[in-house]
């Protein structure tokens, strides 16, 4: 188990909370002690006997059906390889700050492969950008994952002051448009991020009324 940072936004995540209430398990808790289970890049063996008793070693309830909550909602994800199976918890890499003394991961990501190198900090600063929370939901954030990543494939990685502009340029459009804008930006190959203009609505232009208009 690994030292790890919970934020204050943490508390009032409702989606958790929601999930939380209606199965009645200790879902929060259970979450918090998945980070401290798991690797610097957010990767922990699927052993739900040995992760109940160092999570919650004093309560009587299932953690594999706590887990399976958890990823029945994106919070972590569960996959498979060479017949063993892992988890993930997809938002790791923007809620905490690694320790640079911190093992390289071995386990191997849902594509089977190990991590060689886990960046390290004063290596690759414009990760820590990836903590935005100008959009409180896990839609957005997996969106920014996505577009993160995709700079990373494109040898595009993102500055901090990039990414300053282009999660203001989100904000300013609103959540729903900025993950279409993401999406689109992706599937057209492009390094910047660019609104399908066929899909944006065109506000009604009303013409300045005029004396004649009233006349009789």
């Amino acid at each position: 188990m690994r030292i790890r940072t919970v934020k204050p936004e943490f508390f009032v995540h409702a989606e958790i909370a929601d999930l939380e209430r209606e199965t009645g398990l200790p879902i929060r808790l259970a979450f918090i002690g998945l980070w401290c289970a798991a690797d610097r890049d957010g990767r922990f063996k699927w052993d739900s006997r040995r992760l109940g008793v160092q999570i919650l070693p004093y309560d009587n309830v299932d953690f594999e059906t706590i887990m399976e909550a958890l990823a029945s909602r994106g919070f972590i994800e569960k996959y498979e390889v060479d017949g063993r199976t892992y988890g993930w918890v997809p938002s790791f890499s923007r809620h905490q700050v690694i320790n640079n003394r911190e093992p390289d991961s071995l386990i191997p990501s849902s594509a089977g492969m190990v991590t060689p190198a886990s960046p390290r900090k004063e290596e690759t600063k414009e990760l820590d950008l990836k903590i935005p929370f100008i959009f409180d939901s896990v839609e957005f954030n997996d969106a920014w994952d996505r577009w993160c990543n995709y700079r990373i494939e494109k040898k595009k990685k993102l500055t901090r002051s990039t990414a300053s502009m282009q999660l203001k340029k989100l904000e300013a459009v609103g959540e729903a448009r900025a993950i279409k804008m993401i999406d689109y930006s992706i599937t057209n190959g492009w390094t910047g991020l660019f609104e399908d203009q066929t899909a944006v609505p065109i506000p009604l232009q009303r013409k300045p009324q005029t004396s004649d208009q009233f006349s009789i």
